[in-house]
């Protein structure tokens, strides 16, 4: 049996998205500055890139800030923190390195290569979510 003292969660997002969105930001503007320089197509192109970063940074801070607990598991998305507890699950999807777990209402997506030891997350989140949805 896994205790739960031996999963080891991700930290809450840490200061390095934060530095990384900055950097980012500050990187997409002298871009845009440099467009200005190119014309339209530079421009395009900075403000291009500054939209996919600030998306691959949401779902980064989405990844780290999943939480694996007794009562369910917990996420953070732009509407907040959702939390989808195990009796509420009704349908799990299994992929290589992540588990989309589903309910009625909310979905919650594990990524378990964020987790020191993704075995140990896997075999917790199996042991918790409900029978018929176990796998052999």
């Amino acid at each position: 049996m896994i205790l739960l003292e031996q999963l080891v969660t991700p930290p809450d997002p840490p200061k390095l998205i934060y530095s990384l969105a900055f950097e980012t930001l500050i990187l997409g503007s002298l871009v845009v500055a440099g467009g200005l320089w190119l014309g339209a197509l530079g421009n395009a192109m900075g403000i291009l890139s500054v939209c996919g970063a600030f998306v691959f940074i949401l779902f980064k801070i989405r990844n780290v800030s999943t939480r694996v607990t007794e009562s369910g598991v917990s996420q953070l998305t732009l509407r907040g923190r959702v939390h989808l507890s195990w009796n509420e699950v009704t349908r799990v999807t299994r992929a290589p390195l992540s588990l989309t777990l589903a309910g009625a209402k909310r979905c919650v997506v594990v990524s378990v290569e964020e987790f020191a030891d993704s075995a140990a997350v896997i075999s917790y989140v199996e042991s918790h979510i409900p029978s018929n949805l176990r796998s052999d």
